[in-house]
């Protein structure tokens, strides 16, 4: 009956260490799979992250190209406008282009079209001559249906140096040509054109087209640009 006992005692022992081995298994296996969900759920976490992150990169792309097919669109329309312009400009000066008194030319998304003085301007002064006056009526019935776009009005004289009493008013070329551009200007908007779109420059004697040297270049340099092109932005 004692070694009975005793077995019994024993076959406990080994149940309760075996138990007790068998929960420390459990314990460790469940531990495991804590830090194994915990991993699962940070990776889970980054992935959502990414998803948003992807998501908003996508949105932002959708908006760069939709902002790219506008500005497209506006560059179609502004190269369409001045190709109109252009045509139109040509039917409108057909008498000046055909005498040399202006010349127009299409480059580079800019148009360009170049008045001699003679046509704008007695010499040495910034007052329109009433033959100018008519040219730039028929530059305006062309410029007043152009929107968007920059008209940019620029004189430029010779290097013959300004003196005399002259020189008390325009006491150098610089002020000369912007004189005679913001004289355009002026009566470009009282002939209807938009004055948002117009701007009035002067270049003196320093952009050249010809050689000074000559007066047949010194006549060539001595002129007015009205220049279309697309708005920087």
């Amino acid at each position: 009956m004692k070694y009975t006992s005793v077995g019994a005692v024993v076959v406990f022992v080994v149940f309760l260490l075996t138990g007790c081995a068998e929960l420390k298994q459990l314990r460790i296996e469940t531990a495991d799979q804590k830090g194994r969900i915990e991993q699962l759920e940070r990776e889970n976490q980054t992935c959502r992250d990414e998803l948003n992150q992807a998501q908003v990169q996508l949105s932002q792309t959708q908006i760069d190209l939709s902002t790219l097919e506008i500005d497209l669109k506006k560059k179609d329309i502004a190269v369409q406008q001045q190709s109109e312009a252009f045509n139109r400009m040509q039917e409108a000066m057909k008498a000046e282009l055909d005498s040399k008194q202006v010349a127009l030319k299409e480059l580079e998304g800019k148009l360009t079209l170049t008045m001699v003085e003679s046509i704008l301007f007695d010499s040495g002064k910034a007052d329109v001559k009433e033959e100018g006056r008519q040219a730039l009526k028929k530059v305006a019935d062309v410029l007043k249906n152009i929107q968007d776009q920059e008209i940019i009005i620029a004189g430029h004289t010779d290097n013959v140096q300004i003196g005399g009493r002259l020189a008390q008013i325009y006491p150098s070329n610089w002020e000369l040509s912007t004189a005679r551009a913001i004289s355009v200007v002026k009566i470009l908007v009282d002939d209807g054109v938009d004055p948002r779109f117009l701007s009035g420059s002067g270049y003196s004697e320093y952009r050249p087209v010809a050689d000074n040297e000559t007066l047949e270049g010194r006549a060539q340099n001595r002129r007015m640009e009205i220049i279309l092109m697309p708005k920087l932005r």
